[in-house]
This record gives C-alpha cells, structure tokens and sequence, in this order.
C-alpha cells in the first residue's frame, strides 16, 4: 500500500516535466497490484495546483476542468480515498510543532493521515518532505528514483 501526494496525481492530469516518468511508476505500481491510497485533502491540493496553472495562463480554464475531472475519477477507480480524521489533525499540529522538520501544513497533514491509515510509504516528490518523513521515521519514497 503507498500514500501518495498530490505533487505526484498532478503530473498523471497534466503534461509536466516528469510526466513520463510518474506515469511509468504508476503503471508499474498498478501491474504489481498496489493498493494506492490518497486523502480528500490530496484532491484538494489537486484542484488548487491547476487553479494555480490557470492562473498563471498555463492551462486553459477548459483544460483546467478537465483535468480536474480526470483527477476526479481516477480517485474513484483507481485510489482508496480516505478522509482526514480529527487525530490526523492532531498529528499533523505535532509534527509542524517540530520546525527543524520544515513542513509545511499540508505536507504535515499528508504525512498525517498516511499514517494514520497505516498507509505507506509515503510517494512523493517534495525533497523537504521526504526528509521529514524519514526524520518522523515514516516511510517515504520519490517515485522519481
């Protein structure tokens, strides 16, 4: 089972520079049969990074909302969507409690409810994430190798 972060259902939605290579991992991780998880707060973060993209004249409003659709129902075929819980919540508040760790407060909450659905390892491409969480001693990896 792998949590997977919105920086990585992004480039499955819209062309990016690691487009490829996300899609290769996923492909890779749906033939060995992985249970992929994310969290209502992941598609969220989805919707906001393509808010952004159109903002920035790099989608179309258009393409923007098709891609959220995609988004969208590939949460329901392909992901286990779970929802943050209060004591994810409180879990998250501790980690940012900690500010050597240099989360910010999504990526908190991300870590957060991986574990707290025992899912894991965390899939991410943030570098600052991925270092908290292994300081956390949560189970992160970059799908990017």
């Amino acid at each position: 089972m792998a949590y997977l972060d919105a920086n990585v259902l992004v480039p499955l939605v819209v062309p990016e520079p690691l487009s490829s290579q996300i899609e290769r991992w996923f492909d890779r991780a749906n033939r060995d049969g992985e249970d992929l998880v994310i969290s209502d707060w992941c598609l969220t973060e989805v919707a906001s990074a393509l808010g952004i993209k159109c903002r920035q004249n790099r989608l179309t409003p258009r393409d923007m909302a098709r891609a959220l659709e995609t988004a969208m129902s590939t949460a329901e075929d392909v992901f286990r969507v779970v929802a943050p819980r209060r004591a994810d919540y409180r879990r998250a508040t501790e980690f940012l409690a900690q500010p050597a760790l240099g989360l910010r407060a999504g990526d908190a909450l991300h870590l957060a409810v991986a574990v707290g659905a025992e899912a894991g390892p965390v899939v991410t491409l943030d570098k600052t994430m991925l270092r908290a969480a292994r300081r956390l001693g949560i189970e992160a990896v970059d799908p990017n190798g």
